[in-house]
């Protein structure tokens, strides 16, 4: 009996093994297939036309760096602009997220469950049904081709998400700490900046994430309230840059892209960890 147990466990361990294998090699086949346009585009930047229209998937002979430059003259600028709206954007969406978070995690007064029931229903409500109403506002206060047409709505739209999972994240700080600092003579701003925010450090990382990524890649909206190339946001920098190029310069088109792309993959690549970490401290409750 001990003998067929024996065989039994080992044969389920090989099936199991053989499964797990074929998983991680489906995974790597998955990875692979996700990164290929991003290697296509990598090594089409570094192209001439000619190497292009010969052989579009074939690896560079000379690396065109000048393709780089091209695009760089023309997009820094937009680039620069970009950062620092969306910069701004993500510090005042923190902030209302947090401070929003902070007042339904811990105090009670009436209402408060019917205004955060609201707040979960604008989440339900697609983003784009909000353009035309946002775009007759930025119209009525004279904000048009300004930044403070994009910056505005991101904030507005921003902190729903911001307050609702920075409220499920502080609603798990225990209250005693809360009380206890409330006895040593903390008010609600003190118990905020020293308890709450510290404590929720992870979720706060992974809303600045998500709503930085979302802000970054905006391309409708900047569309709509932007004339002015100079204060154009990036994405549409780059639809204009490669209109423009046509078939003229292709290798320097793809570079565009890759400048484009390249700030937001080097913030996941440092941020991924904290990332993850605030979606699971998020989850756990709410």
């Amino acid at each position: 009996m001990k003998a067929i147990a024996v065989r039994r466990y080992r044969s389920r361990r090989v099936k199991e093994r053989r499964f797990q294998i074929i998983l991680e090699l489906v995974m790597c086949l998955i990875t692979f297939l996700a990164f290929v346009p991003i290697i296509v585009m990598l090594m089409t930047s570094f192209k001439s036309n000619v190497e292009i229209y010969n052989d579009f998937f074939a690896l560079p002979k000379t690396l065109q760096w000048e393709n780089y430059q091209n695009a760089f003259d023309v997009l820094a600028t937009n680039m620069g602009g970009t950062l620092t709206v969306v910069a701004i954007a993500v510090l005042f969406t923190l902030a209302l997220a947090a401070v929003g978070g902070y007042v339904f995690a811990t105090m009670d007064f009436p209402g408060k469950g019917v205004l955060f029931f609201l707040f979960l229903a604008l989440m339900m409500i697609p983003g784009s049904l909000y353009l035309t109403p946002n775009y007759m506002l930025i119209q009525k206060y004279h904000l048009f081709n300004t930044w403070g047409a994009l910056i505005l709505p991101w904030i507005s739209g921003g902190q729903v998400l911001g307050i609702v999972l920075c409220r499920n994240a502080m609603e798990q700080i225990p209250r005693d700490l809360f009380e206890a600092a409330k006895m040593e003579g903390c008010g609600p701003i003190r118990c905020l900046i020293y308890i709450a925010l510290p404590l929720a450090k992870p979720i706060l990382s992974t809303v600045a994430i998500m709503q930085l990524v979302s802000y970054y890649n905006d391309f409708i909206w900047p569309m709509m309230v932007i004339e002015s190339n100079r204060k154009q946001m990036i994405t549409v920098a780059v639809r204009i840059f490669t209109s423009a190029q046509g078939t003229v310069n292709i290798g320097a088109m793809f570079a565009g892209y890759v400048i484009a792309t390249l700030p937001i993959f080097i913030l996941f690549m440092f941020t991924s960890r904290l990332y993850m970490e605030g979606l699971t401290a998020g989850a756990v409750k709410g």
